[in-house]
């Protein structure tokens, strides 16, 4: 090999190292969802679950924050694609007062949410089993879907 070919070997292999790394630093690197909202921005959760079928809206104050802040009391890691799977719990869209849609996911599990093209875990504790008590108290078992 002359010595510059060489030479560009060596930069493009360093090139691919600082590439990979940053990669893994950012697939790597914990997410928190609705990170920079504030509970007071967000005036209404449409929840639909997509077990049951059912939808309803979240317009309390108290139930807001509390969903809220437990979400963002979180940190969750990236674990697969969530490309190609079927199927989920609550699908999650916060609003404004405007109804603008400020963030929205799909909490599956307790411990597990997914925002394509991922799924992020954490050891538990999201607020699932609360979501579920809400769909008890507001769920309309006639209402349709239309996000």
């Amino acid at each position: 090999m002359t010595r510059r070919k060489q030479k560009v070997f060596l930069f493009l292999l360093a090139l691919f190292v600082l590439a990979a790394a940053i990669l893994a630093l950012w697939y790597f690197a914990p997410k928190t969802f609705l990170k920079g909202i504030e509970a007071a921005e967000v005036k209404s959760i449409s929840v639909f679950d997509g077990n049951s079928g059912k939808s309803f809206q979240i317009s309390e104050p108290e139930e807001i924050r509390a969903i809220v802040e437990n979400i963002q009391a979180h940190e969750m890691r990236r674990d697969k694609l969530s490309i190609a799977y079927s199927g989920f719990g609550f699908r999650m869209y916060f609003n404004d007062e405007n109804g603008k849609v400020l963030d929205s996911f799909i909490m599956n599990t307790a411990g597990t949410i997914r925002c394509d093209p991922f799924f992020y875990r954490c050891d538990g504790g999201l607020c699932f089993a609360y979501l579920a008590e809400l769909e008890g108290q507001y769920a309309d078992c006639s209402s349709d879907w239309s996000m």
